[in-house]
């Protein structure tokens, strides 16, 4: 579908992206999944949009971020303390084979001498022990 002057074309809901997809076919046409924003849109299932984008091979990447509620009334949590189950979500990857990055995205800052520093380990190290839990379960 071609772009047309004085419209503007916005991805607000999880099912909007099929349209960025659709527009170029081609396998290097993916994603740059933020689960935190996805999360907080009003319409879609987190995993059912997972699923649909994970079994199409359209993940660039996925940017692990946690949130509760939804726009216009949200706020990002630590990875392990929000709406979205991350251990579910790893699972659905696993099913579909994804072998791309994950990468934690915005964590919330500590009081502490380094507060981005301390957030960004806090959330390596729950995604490290939620990928090693969900390797043994079947490997």
């Amino acid at each position: 579908m071609p772009f047309m002057r004085g419209q503007p074309r916005l991805v607000y809901q999880p099912q909007l992206y099929q349209r960025l997809i659709d527009l170029t076919p081609s396998p290097a046409n993916a994603l740059e999944f933020c689960l935190g924003s996805l999360a907080e849109m009003t319409e879609g299932d987190i995993y059912e949009t997972v699923e649909r984008y994970s079994r199409q091979g359209r993940l660039a990447y996925v940017h692990f971020r946690n949130v509760t509620g939804k726009v216009p009334r949200y706020r990002e949590t630590f990875i392990d303390d929000g709406d979205v189950d991350m251990p579910r979500v790893l699972r659905i990857l696993k099913k579909n084979k994804y072998d791309g990055v994950l990468i934690p995205d915005h964590t919330p800052q500590m009081a502490c001498a380094a507060p981005w520093h301390a957030g960004m380990a806090y959330a390596l190290g729950y995604m490290r022990a939620a990928l090693q839990m969900i390797e043994r379960e079947n490997p």
